[in-house]
């Protein structure tokens, strides 16, 4: 007999015995049920086996789970890896316990379960008459190893109810077939799907069914479907995806890029609420970048966009993070500036001064700073960068901070090989102004109207007549769509801008 085969028939046959073994309990009362024959076997196995037990922690820590929970199929599966993996390191101990087991076990219940007469009817059991004993008997069978098709039959149901009541009864033991109704949400799902079949394998083996009866219900073999065990087990999910699979996925969800830019007008009504709000429209839209302006963080105001930012992290189950540059005072008194939020982690963060150095010596009204950060989607490098330029009746004022922008990336940026690059937020100005005519000179394109004719205008939202916040995308990328988002004039005085890019 394999070491395998060894290994998780004698998990299964000493769980009950454990809590005696252990000196938890003494071998009087509850023990006494037990075949005496059984006792004494288990008894001679654990003379063996026991002094080995102290000198691993993980399996000695597994062997008290077991003691509390012997029918538990997820604790005996853990027992049975355990027990495989010190037999196979000591090959000594695998031939005494071997022989300790071929010697006590008739030749008929080592390979087998004994098959129920043809003749047996489930009513000859003690109480067979009794709705909750019947569920028992089933699960009983079930883990000796009986064929499924024929306790089904024998007991006029189906195998697929057979490995519901199992499963429930190793969730929550006796309360879990009180009842009848043992559906599960899984069994609305389509059962013809390669991943939740692999999910159902793996929860039938750890409800304890027998691996031979979960391969033969699935028309395996018992290596692949214990193969998923340990993928999973490792790994979660992603650990049992095949390559067809991550196709799949891929046609389902192409390589785009979410972009998302919105001025939030510092503490706006004041609503903390609002906040929320915000993050669940967000959210919606499943952004990997979004650009924030007019955030407030200080005097005694947590910062807003990382508030944001938290929120769609739990809506969403993203990790979103963010990065803050401080501007100047909002109303004289709040910390205000701007921020860049992503999915993936940032590198290189900047916080680009967009006061001093302008040309031909015009200064903005009121500092301003940028956030730029770089992070990689996709295997791709994108730098992103949110915008809040000056609101300066002098048109020349944003566009000398736009060119000091541009010069200031390449210098900080340079010699670097980046997909794209991307300027998201508040302009303070229209498309045919000074401004945006450069960026677009100098290779930038506009998402929004890349994509619409007409329209666009965001400011103001509870009466817009002007179009002053953009998206600009500069880099070998092709723009999917744009739209306006966020309009409620009770999340702040100005839309936002989406756009996807691929």
């Amino acid at each position: 007999m394999d070491i395998e085969s060894v290994a998780g028939l004698l998990a299964s046959f000493l769980a009950p015995f454990l809590p005696y073994l252990l000196k938890q309990k003494k071998y009087e009362g509850a023990a006494e049920g037990q075949d005496a024959y059984d006792r004494e076997t288990a008894k001679e196995l654990w003379r063996v086996l026991g002094p080995c037990v102290k000198q691993h922690p993980a399996l000695q820590e597994i062997l008290q789970e077991a003691a509390l929970s012997p029918y538990d199929g997820d604790a005996l599966t853990a027992l049975s890896l355990q027990l495989k993996k010190l037999l196979n390191r000591d090959a000594k101990l695998a031939e005494e316990i071997s022989g300790i087991w071929e010697k006590a076990m008739p030749e008929e219940d080592r390979e087998t379960p004994v098959a129920v007469p043809g003749d047996w009817n489930p009513c000859d059991i003690p109480g067979g008459h009794d709705d909750v004993m019947r569920r028992l008997e089933m699960i009983r069978l079930l883990r000796q190893g009986l064929p499924p098709e024929q306790i089904a039959g024998q007991f006029a149901t189906d195998t697929q109810y057979l490995y519901r009541l199992n499963a429930a009864f190793s969730l929550s033991g006796l309360h879990g077939i009180l009842s009848a109704d043992t559906k599960n949400w899984i069994d609305g799902l389509n059962g013809h799907d390669t991943v939740l079949r692999r999910l159902e394998m793996i929860r039938l083996l750890r409800s304890g069914t027998p691996p031979f009866v979960v391969a033969r219900e699935f028309d395996a073999v018992t290596e692949y479907v214990r193969r998923m065990d340990e993928r999973f087990s490792k790994n979660g999910v992603i650990g049992i995806l095949t390559e067809d699979d991550f196709k799949k996925f891929k046609s389902i969800y192409p390589e785009v890029i979410r972009i998302c830019t919105f001025n939030l007008h510092g503490t706006h009504d004041s609503n903390r609420n609002r906040l929320k709000r915000i993050a669940r429209e967000m959210s919606g839209l499943d952004p990997e970048l979004c650009a924030f302006q007019e955030v407030i963080s200080g005097r005694g105001i947590p910062e807003t966009s990382a508030e944001i930012a938290g929120w769609m992290t739990r809506m969403t189950g993203a990790h979103y993070r963010t990065h803050f540059a401080s501007c100047h005072l909002f109303m004289e008194k709040y910390p205000e500036g701007v921020s860049v939020s992503s999915k993936y982690p940032f590198k290189n963060v900047q916080i680009i001064d967009l006061n001093k150095g302008l040309v031909k010596g015009l200064k903005p009204l009121m500092e301003r700073y940028s956030a730029a950060a770089e992070t990689e989607i996709y295997g791709r490098s994108i730098v992103f960068v949110s915008v809040h330029l000056d609101h300066a009746e002098n048109r020349e004022v944003r566009r000398a901070q736009a060119e000091k922008l541009l010069a200031e990336l390449e210098r900080l940026y340079m010699g670097k090989k980046h997909y794209c690059y991307v300027l998201a937020g508040d302009f303070n100005d229209v498309e045919d102004s000074p401004v945006m005519n450069f960026l677009k000179k100098e290779g930038y394109k506009d998402a929004y109207r890349q994509c619409n004719a007409g329209g666009g205008d965001t400011f103001s939202s509870s009466d817009p007549h002007a179009r002053i916040d953009y998206i600009m995308v500069k880099g070998n990328v092709h723009i999917h769509s744009a739209k306006l988002v966020l309009g409620n004039p009770g999340l702040s005085d100005h839309k936002g801008v989406f756009a996807v890019i691929e």
